[in-house]
């Protein structure tokens, strides 16, 4: 990872980063305004990244977040990178921080989520080096997370067993007990003009950011907007995963939709695949499901049902099995899919029993 990378990609927590659902503030690392009318004194805000779980909405906060709190930081700690051979002599560096988190108040729980301990250690966006200048590094729509503030922040616990805000959405200054107030990208304001800076980046349609419902109110208020929130009903069958894992499920990564050939793709002779009677009637109780009960496909889905639920009953023995189903099986199959499966016996799909 260069020296740019590790500036440019930092993300708020362990949560490495979850999809920015708003517009985002963007900075060319020049140390001003995004309008450039105004110096923002030594702090950078580096480039928006996707995040590895969403973080901004209440169902996002429901949907992947276990538990919601008032915190303090209480110190924050600082290492310089190991640089690489690539890097050595690079007029960059990064210089990591991690911040203690005192729990001041739980504001809500997931059901049966995990318990917060008193005090956490997180991963914030540290320090660019440049030319011998130390200037703080932070994320755009996010808290650094300074010593001295209080914040509500969404904690999840990842699969490694650490604790760490949800994303860079989870995160709210809440000083004076007023959400809003307090240190956002780098910058100590006030809730009215954190509300400016959200109202600027809602998107017509989209849920509504817990930043900007939120501000300029106490805890509280999350705590009831929390109550009411649906989780996506994916996420909600998945709770016994961590949170990154969770939302893979609900998008969808690297898990296409099973369709009627692929779960036939197995039984294929070319696979030289071996089933079980109860494992062959689980494939073909599947097919079933998935060809439907009615038009072209409703009486070969009955066939497959009716073959299965014969193999179960028989143990799959030649004498036991309903042949007229498992024929019309076997040619629904390959009709459908182009994909020869033999006599679809169980113990060896290819199989020369004398039946065709």
């Amino acid at each position: 990872m260069t020296t740019r990378t590790k500036i440019t990609g930092t993300v708020l927590g362990a949560a490495v980063a979850g999809a920015l659902a708003l517009v985002p503030l963007t900075d060319d690392g020049s140390g001003g305004e995004a309008d450039g009318s105004a110096e923002r004194s030594n702090v950078v805000l580096g480039t928006a990244e996707k995040e590895a779980v969403p973080s901004f909405t209440a169902t996002d906060w429901v949907s992947y977040g276990d538990q919601v709190a008032v915190v303090r930081v209480t110190a924050e700690h600082e290492r310089r990178d190991t640089e690489t051979d690539e890097e050595a002599g690079a007029e960059e560096d990064y210089l990591s921080r991690t911040v203690d988190l005192r729990v001041e108040e739980l504001v809500w729980s997931r059901s049966d989520a995990p318990t917060l301990p008193p005090t956490v250690s997180v991963t914030a966006d540290g320090w660019q080096l440049k030319d011998g200048t130390k200037n703080e590094l932070g994320s755009p729509d996010s808290s650094r997370l300074e010593v001295g503030h209080d914040y509500v922040i969404t904690f999840a616990r990842f699969s490694d067993g650490a604790w760490s805000p949800l994303g860079s959405g989870g995160v709210l200054p809440y000083d004076h007990g007023r959400i809003g107030e307090g240190e956002f990208q780098g910058e100590t304001g006030t809730a009215d003009a954190y509300r400016s800076a959200w109202e600027e980046r809602l998107v017509p349609g989209d849920e509504q950011p817990m930043a900007f419902r939120t501000v300029g109110k106490p805890a509280t208020s999350v705590q009831g907007i929390l109550r009411t929130a649906t989780p996506d009903a994916t996420a909600a069958r998945y709770f016994d995963l961590d949170p990154a894992a969770r939302y893979q499920k609900v998008a969808g990564a690297g898990e296409p939709a099973d369709t009627f050939c692929s779960v036939a793709g197995p039984l294929a002779v070319s696979e030289d695949s071996r089933h079980t009677p109860d494992e062959l009637a689980a494939v073909l109780t599947d097919l079933a499901d998935l060809a439907g009960p009615a038009g072209k496909a409703g009486k070969d889905a009955s066939a497959l049902r009716q073959y299965a639920r014969s193999l179960q009953t028989g143990a799959g023995t030649a004498a036991s099995v309903d042949d007229a189903a498992r024929r019309a099986s076997v040619a629904r199959i390959e009709q459908e899919c182009g994909t020869e499966v033999g006599e679809l016996l169980p113990t060896d799909t290819g199989a020369d029993t004398g039946k065709g």
